[in-house]
């Protein structure tokens, strides 16, 4: 991707006019129509299944990208990246089988699965008071393994790992396609698609569900995004870097003096125009410091700092679209309030706050 380094401090507001996808989905061997394929928008609230000729519509859609993901037992998960800007018919989803190994199957005990799942679930949930609220209900689909020495735990789910948030009132269902802890490098990755249903609730569940969804978006990296395109980001948000200067001294053998100097800076410093419409790259040379004002620091600096987090580059940008979504999560590195986040906390990106 080539990039129009064109500095501005205002971008156009995501545009949620409604579209819809439609098409069918089929065996890719002998072209036969396959129902009950569960069809989704990854992340998000939208999804289905297929009918029993293997068409579905998807509605409802905002403009921007989309992760379409199709997935049914005894075939391999299919995924399609959308670019939705009005409504689509989509080409035959063709879906390729499974390809099983016959022969014996062994049934082995586990005597350790108690303890990676409950690694499993602290690492992958978090181990906030939202975390402390959801339930795994079909913990059997995980398949979860040890290395050698026990210090890096990695697993999978043979089929939607169903989670109740009853914290924020969501059903995920969540195909884990990889999940890594290693306590060597002291690193966390998974990655999957996710499904997110509305759970039914009372009138009083409903209303805390509403405010513990806005807490949650408040000062998180989305919130941050669209606060950018919307050009209200210096409203609640600072953004500084931090450069270490070194000066040294040679005293008696001790030698060794660093300072650091702080630069505040605006969104054309560090957010760019791309060459596709929709999309904007956030970067900059060093990593950035981002400060919600609104929010207090949690630990020793409760009370005295707003809530503080760091974004890291493993790609050159981190890319995103007008609704917020960040399109290469794995070339950016989140840490400090966003880095503590887990699944507990996560919201579908179709998620809007009613500011009213």
């Amino acid at each position: 991707m080539k990039y129009l380094f064109i500095l501005l401090l205002l971008f156009p507001v995501t545009c949620l006019a409604q579209f819809k996808i439609s098409g069918r989905v089929i065996n890719a061997t002998d072209g036969k129509p396959v129902p009950d394929a569960s069809v989704f928008l990854n992340n998000e609230t939208i999804g289905t299944k297929s009918a029993g000729d293997g068409t579905f519509i998807l509605s409802n859609l905002n403009t921007g990208q989309h992760d379409l993901t199709v997935s049914v037992i005894g075939y391999e998960v299919y995924h399609q990246t959308l670019m939705v800007k009005t409504d689509l018919v989509l080409p035959d989803i063709k879906l390729l089988p499974k390809t099983t190994m016959l022969g014996e199957v062994k049934i082995e005990l586990d005597p350790r699965r108690e303890k990676k799942l409950k690694e499993f679930t602290q690492q992958f949930l978090g181990s906030s008071g939202y975390a402390r609220q959801c339930e795994i209900v079909n913990p059997d689909v995980l398949t979860l393994k040890y290395n050698r020495d026990g210090n890096v735990l990695t697993g999978s789910s043979d089929d939607f790992l169903e989670i109740n948030n009853n914290a924020l009132g969501y059903k995920l269902k969540y195909l884990i396609t990889r999940f890594v802890v290693d306590r060597n490098e002291n690193k966390l990755i998974y990655e999957g698609a996710v499904l997110f249903e509305e759970l039914d609730g009372n009138d009083n569940q409903v209303k805390q569900w509403k405010s513990n969804r806005m807490k949650v978006y408040y000062g998180s990296p989305t919130h941050f995004l669209r606060e950018i395109l919307a050009d209200r980001v210096d409203s609640g948000y600072s953004v500084e870097t931090k450069k270490i200067i070194s000066s040294y001294v040679t005293v008696k053998g001790f030698t060794g003096n660093k300072s650091t100097s702080r630069t505040a800076l605006q969104p054309a410093d560090y957010v760019h125009r791309t060459d596709t419409a929709g999309i904007f790259a956030l970067g900059y040379n060093t990593p950035l410091e981002v400060y919600y004002k609104p929010r207090k620091a949690r630990g020793k600096a409760a009370n005295t700092h707003p809530q503080y987090a760091t974004i890291g580059f493993i790609d050159p940008y981190l890319y995103f679209d007008g609704n917020g979504t960040i399109l290469n999560p794995m070339g950016v590195v989140f840490n400090y309030a966003w880095g503590n986040s887990r699944v507990a906390q996560l919201l579908p990106i179709d998620y809007w706050p009613n500011e009213n």
